[in-house]
């Protein structure tokens, strides 16, 4: 079975009665990292929906009419859609589509090209291929012909518009042949705003003028190709493995501009109207995409997310100030180039969309520590996020209360207060949350900031000054809370305040994503754990199954609940074009099936890389450089219940520890030596090299 490739063979429903179902898109999605289209259709052929990563209207307040906008859609009428069959190929960046009349081939570029091709019987009449723009949110839209280039624009200026944003879309037609009955007509449609190029028009006509069909569908494939060769899992499950790659797929086809990286749902943006104006949400909807991309090993999709968390650095002094703390502070959500979609004059925070949290700029560092630990890249890390770690940090130094010898963090909600303003707020219904002392959440988040901070810190050689204080609070932080529920002991919410929630996972995001909680922590621990786990089956968590089956992998829950967790969200959630419909967002949700399957096949967070730590032993399977803490590449092989291979490569030639039974020698593979290492109980631990591959047999 080709696990990159998905077949959809019906036309896609998004609409009932003429209302939208849901506003994720069911039809066909291709996309390049910053380009995206989707297939849909109306009563007269195909549409085609376009949109890009940097195509926002910028308005400052909670949202009004601003965020991120639809670029347009592509129209082919006539088109007999009776007949319908798409294969979306992950592997090669590629749709093939059979229709009754036509078969059409689609596949976006590296450089922002559309490519598509129309092969039909020559009594078929397709022309004229048109573009159509929409004029909601008050867009100016215009048309221009330039050398057989068809250029429509589309921008947002003046009125309450702090920024313009335009983009320009040149249709052409490259040429069209007809032989023995059979037409083929080729086209392209490139796709540039004003964030890529100052004069974004003659850029799209010239684009459009000098493409190259043939040659640039040869260089999606092999970047297709060579980002599924970066890492590989084989499962006897083909389903799971599948809805693998294809999410691996979808969450780069979003991730590929540093500059914007994707908001709540990314590139498949098919009107101007998409729920919280697909900003970016930092109580987890913004980090939870990045949660699979380092163990799968793919660091390189890590490198937009800062630049609008970096964009933010004056608001977030500014905010921290409010709550006089220095260092940085986030409100619940931002659009890019600090776009204020926060302020609201009745919320009873200062005017700005806190909602009770004082967590969102910790959570914000929760993936810059997943890429540190992961990659040890000092240059990258001071270049890119060491400063908003460390000025987080330092919020947190000032906020942070000591009592008794223990840190204690008060006034800070567990869960968001989504009324924590207007008329009709009555402080005394929402006092617990309000004045909440040790949120489960925020804790962990704190533990795993200044353990990063610190560890960042020591490596670069820089803040040496802080480090006792690091030190001290990293081991006087209070611990996390617990309550008696169904007779069990189980982890609270918050220490004083709200108990506990059955919606969410926000009583687990401690285990993960921050990291907090594994097979090091002890029985007693994870025991509780493991009692708090099960209170309430969260499997299909609108917004958090995503945290929840990972967690479980975490402390070592049943393999086949995980498992079936994977298959139900696939069932429940997942669409024809393997996104997943979800109330949370759009993207956040594409993580949970490679960030599940990595954990149960591999964990690394606690210093010791553990081998299949969450997997039914009598399942075989196999993977291919799945990405350590550490910065070491892992491959394995489970076979009829035995470790039948294990290979780690060093990147950045740190000491290594494996837990895995029957380790006898570990090898270096370039010149056979034999490497001395130290053994403790299945424990085995050695000094490597740097770019060196180590087997253990």
């Amino acid at each position: 079975m080709n696990t990159y490739f998905n077949e959809i063979t019906s036309k896609p429903v998004n609409t009932a009665d003429g209302e939208i179902l849901y506003k994720i898109p069911a039809g066909a999605f291709c996309s390049n990292g910053d380009l995206g289209v989707v297939l849909d259709n109306d009563e007269n052929g195909l549409i085609i929906h376009i949109s890009k990563c940097d195509f926002w209207k910028f308005t400052k307040g909670a949202h009004k009419s601003g965020g991120i906008k639809t670029v347009g859609s592509l129209k082919i009428d006539n088109v007999d859609l009776s007949e319908y069959n798409v294969k979306q190929y992950f592997d090669k960046g590629l749709l093939e589509c059979k229709f009754g009349n036509a078969e059409i081939e689609l596949f976006i570029a590296p450089q922002n090209i559309i490519y598509f091709k129309i092969k039909s019987p020559d009594t078929e009449e397709f022309s004229p291929v048109s573009v159509e723009l929409p004029d909601t949110c008050d867009s100016k839209n215009s048309e221009i012909s330039d050398g057989g280039v068809k250029c429509c624009i589309r921008k947002f200026e003046g009125g309450d518009v702090v920024r313009e944003s335009a983009v320009a879309l040149g249709l052409r037609e490259i040429d069209s042949v007809t032989s023995d009955g059979i037409t083929v007509a080729r086209y392209c449609i490139s796709v540039v705003t004003n964030f890529d190029d100052s004069d974004y028009t003659k850029k799209a006509v010239d684009t459009a003028l000098n493409c190259d069909y043939d040659g640039d569908k040869e260089k999606t494939r092999e970047k297709w190709e060579k980002f599924f060769s970066a890492s590989k899992v084989t499962l006897e499950d083909k389903e799971i493995e599948s809805w693998y790659n294809s999410s691996l797929y979808h969450l780069a086809g979003c991730m590929g501009n540093k500059e914007f990286p994707p908001g709540l749902f990314g590139n498949f943006v098919t009107d101007d109207f998409f729920p919280w104006a697909g900003d970016y949400h930092m109580n987890y909807n913004y980090e939870a995409p990045y949660y699979c991309v380092f163990s799968s090993n793919h660091p390189e999709l890590f490198d937009g997310y800062m630049t609008p968390v970096n964009d933010m650095a004056e608001d977030a002094k500014r905010f921290a100030k409010l709550f006089g703390c220095g260092g940085y502070a986030l409100p619940v959500s931002f659009g890019p180039k600090a776009m204020d979609v926060y302020t609201q004059e009745d919320c009873k925070e200062h005017g700005i969309l806190f909602l009770g949290q004082k967590s969102h700029a910790a959570y914000a560092c929760v993936i810059p520590a997943m890429h540190w630990f992961s990659t040890y890249d000092k240059d990258y890390a001071r270049e890119n996020y060491y400063d908003f770690v460390l000025n987080t940090a330092a919020f947190w130094e000032d906020y942070l209360v000591k009592e008794k010898g223990r840190y204690v963090i008060e006034n800070d909600a567990a869960h968001e207060i989504p009324y924590y303003r207007g008329e009709k707020f009555r402080y005394i219904t929402h006092k617990g949350q309000i004045e909440a002392v040790n949120a489960i959440n925020s804790l962990g988040l704190v533990k795993l900031l200044f353990a990063a901070v610190y560890d960042m810190a020591k490596e670069l050689g820089l803040n040496s000054e802080k480090y006792a204080l690091w030190q001290d609070i990293i081991e006087n932080l209070s611990d996390f809370p617990t309550f008696i529920k169904k007779g069990k002991k189980c982890f609270r919410y918050s220490k004083r305040g709200i108990r506990w929630r059955d919606d969410n996972t926000v009583g687990l995001q401690h285990i993960y994503p921050a990291s907090q909680i594994g097979f090091s922590s002890g029985e007693k621990l994870l025991k509780i754990a493991r009692n708090t786990y099960f209170i309430n089956d969260r499997r299909l968590d609108d917004n958090g199954s995503n945290s929840y089956l990972p967690a479980g992998a975490r402390i070592g829950v049943d393999p086949e609940f995980l498992l079936e967790g994977l298959r139900m969200n696939i069932k429940e959630f997942g669409l024809p074009n393997r996104l997943f419909r979800h109330h949370g967002g759009g993207i956040e949700h594409l993580t949970t099936v490679p960030v599940t399957v990595n954990e149960m096949l591999m964990q690394s967070h606690e210093g010791v890389i553990r081998l299949f730590p969450c997997w039914d032993k009598k399942m075989n399977v196999s993977f291919e450089n799945l990405r350590a803490d550490g910065a070491f590449l892992v491959s394995s092989e489970l076979k009829n219940e035995q470790v039948e291979s294990l290979k780690i490569k060093s990147l950045r030639g740190r000491k290594c520890s494996v837990e895995c039974t029957g380790i006898g020698d570990v090898i270096r593979e370039s010149d056979n030596a034999k490497i001395p290492c130290e053994k403790e109980g299945n424990t085995v631990a050695f000094e490597t090299q740097a770019g060196e591959t180590y087997i253990l047999i």
